[in-house]
């Protein structure tokens, strides 16, 4: 009918043949043309599943691994700050390109302030970096033993990158924010959020 089918398959006899074939296939993951995080071990007879049933949730005739996040080393070519709706200031990690579980990461978030002095961050650093749950790109670690003693230190922003204004750290709070409340960027990203949010809303009601 023209469905596109998982090419990956194996026949195994025993379950050391399975425990191998699921080796095999995470070994291989990299080749395939979309991305995988985990291999299903199923029983190949109908009656035999009828016979073993299921749980309230999953079938007893199934079973799912879990394969460790992929991580991948490139290099942190810069970071650079962006304000939010709310006025934090995020720093972004500006990334060579690297191939993650099926897809290319060229940047991802570093969350704040603290976040980079305990991963002990520099520009020009080589980082190793995972998805969370095969989804969310996350710097895991530096490999400080690729330093060449070219890095630099990432700049903690005084000014708020956006505007001009003041960047300030509460005492208690993890994150810097611009100290212009009626900053035009945040009041365009909050109007955008409320537009979206009636609109969704309006549909809704439509439905």
């Amino acid at each position: 009918m023209g469905f596109n089918v998982n090419p990956v398959k194996v026949y195994c006899k025993t379950f050391e043949e399975a425990k191998n074939a699921v080796i095999k296939i995470g070994e291989d993951r990299e080749k395939l043309t979309f991305g995988i995080d985990g291999a299903v071990i199923k029983i190949d007879s109908l009656s035999f599943r009828e016979k073993l049933g299921t749980t309230y949730k999953v079938p007893r005739w199934a079973i799912a691994y879990k394969y460790p996040p992929e991580a991948k080393e490139t290099i942190l070519k810069d970071v650079i700050w962006q304000v939010g709706r709310t006025g934090v200031i995020t720093p972004m990690a500006i990334l060579e390109p690297v191939k993650v579980a099926g897809s290319t990461i060229s940047k991802t978030t570093l969350h704040n302030e603290d976040f980079i002095k305990e991963k002990g961050l520099k520009i020009g650093d080589t980082v190793v970096i995972q998805k969370q749950g095969d989804v969310i790109p996350e710097v895991i670690k530096v490999i400080t033993e690729k330093r060449t003693g070219n890095e630099t230190d990432v700049e903690i922003p005084a000014i708020c990158p956006a505007c001009g204004a003041k960047a300030v750290r509460e005492e208690g709070e993890a994150a810097i924010r611009c100290n212009r409340y009626r900053m035009p960027s945040t009041i365009i990203k909050r109007n955008r959020t409320f537009c979206i949010k009636r609109v969704y809303e309006y549909r809704r009601t439509r439905l």
